[in-house]
């Protein structure tokens, strides 16, 4: 996916790891899908990329089935939003979800490694779109896109 933020924002600062992991740790402390596994979260850790965007390993941890060895819709859909939430953390953006479409193209294996990946696609403030993507072994299993409202 190609980082094009097509923004009229010229305030929205270029992303950086370190404000992805100051706004995470101020403002999504509680996050489910970030909480440990231990601590009944999915575990979730997103790191920046090369090209502005962010991305997570993610195994989906046990009972996160919704048909046998199948990954729940929903546990996709949280690490989707989870995932672009994250690409706003990472240019200072504290934003909520006011709009989340998911496709699901292929079916995600329990306990199989997927990659999640999101970004900024453009801004026109207080409203942020983004989209994001599952792949697994390769293979595109969702998509998503959203719009964030930034938070006052």
């Amino acid at each position: 996916m190609a980082n094009t933020n097509t923004s009229t924002d010229t305030a929205a600062a270029a992303p950086t790891e370190a404000a992805l992991r100051a706004l995470c740790s101020r403002e999504h402390h509680a996050s489910f899908a970030c909480r440990p596994v231990a601590a009944g979260g999915l575990g979730l850790t997103f790191s920046l990329q090369a090209d502005g965007s962010v991305a997570a390993d993610w195994t989906c941890p046990p009972g996160g089935e919704s048909y046998a060895g199948i990954v729940h819709g929903g546990l996709l859909a949280t690490a989707l939003d989870s995932a672009m939430v994250h690409a706003l953390f990472a240019r200072g953006i504290v934003a909520r979800t006011g709009e989340l479409n998911v496709r699901y193209r292929q079916s995600v294996r329990a306990g199989e490694p997927v990659t999640v990946t999101a970004h900024h696609h453009s801004a026109y403030p207080p409203l942020h779109r983004l989209v994001a993507a599952i792949h697994q072994s390769g293979t595109l299993c969702a998509t998503a896109s959203a719009k964030f409202m930034a938070s006052p």
